[in-house]
């Protein structure tokens, strides 16, 4: 079995005696996350920061199926093992969000779990998710190789996407003869994004391991956690059971919409 990509963040001079592991979403990759978490640990020198490539994702290639959240939770368990002290957060947004729900409920030494606008509800029908299956389906239709970076990004912006969305998605491009492809497994991410939408995570969330506190951050204008699990949420909140932030003018992206908000969160979440 393969061993997951990451890259290990810390601060300046820090000599961490504790980790927190941060889990990017669909189609994107633990780099993404690196000015996030130097912030992160800069503020707080005692956590490094471990940036990891899910399966499928990054440099994290040749993960056998079936490709499933759980199969994604097992795999951090040889990331922890080979670090120089304990691993005891973990930071994830939207599919890292519920791979750190399914951590959660089967690692020890856990204590705070940030879940970064992920549902704990399952979502049969994708409701909230429409965008990424959007850009899944533009993917799809995709021709195997392209001429080039920019004519890849010409592509995808001209199937709707924004410019900027498109630039990301050029990040998993990979040189081949004849031009550029796109280094995705369509079929896996897709199968992961089903599992996403199947699994119920309410039992860990409100009867969760010794030692193990989640906290929620959501975007207030992010449809990915409908208002049924808003106000399951915010029952647990109130009773102290779990901490609960909400940005108000942040979408799904809430790192992005709001970075100073997200980090304050996420911050007093490992305090």
């Amino acid at each position: 079995m393969p061993t997951l990509a990451h890259t290990r963040v810390t601060a300046a001079g820090g000599q961490p005696t504790r980790w927190v592991v941060v889990l990017h979403g669909l189609l994107g990759r633990g780099s993404n996350w690196r000015s996030f978490a130097r912030r992160l640990v800069t503020a707080a020198p005692a956590w490094g920061g471990v940036l990891v490539d899910l399966r499928l994702h990054g440099e994290s290639q040749g993960f056998p199926g079936p490709h499933t959240v759980e199969a994604a939770a097992g795999d951090l368990d040889a990331v922890a093992e080979g670090l120089p002290g304990p691993v005891e957060a973990v930071v994830g947004h939207s599919l890292g969000g519920k791979v750190a729900m399914a951590w959660a409920a089967r690692r020890q030494g856990l204590g705070p779990v940030a879940v970064l606008d992920a549902s704990p509800s399952p979502r049969l029908q994708g409701r909230g998710s429409e965008s990424t299956q959007e850009v899944l389906a533009v993917l799809r239709r995709l021709p195997p190789v392209v001429a080039s970076r920019e004519a890849f990004v010409e592509r995808v912006v001209a199937a709707g996407q924004s410019p900027p969305i498109a630039q990301w998605l050029a990040m998993n491009l990979k040189t081949v003869e004849g031009g550029m492809s796109l280094a995705v497994d369509l079929e896996g991410m897709e199968a992961l994004l089903r599992d996403v939408f199947r699994r119920d995570d309410w039992a860990v969330v409100e009867s969760p391991p010794p030692g193990v506190r989640f906290d929620f951050v959501l975007g207030g204008r992010s449809m990915t956690v409908d208002a049924e699990a808003r106000a399951r949420l915010e029952r647990l909140a109130a009773a102290g059971r779990i901490g609960l932030t909400v940005l108000p003018d942040a979408g799904h992206w809430v790192h992005v919409d709001d970075p100073e908000g997200t980090l304050q969160a996420v911050s007093r979440a490992l305090s």
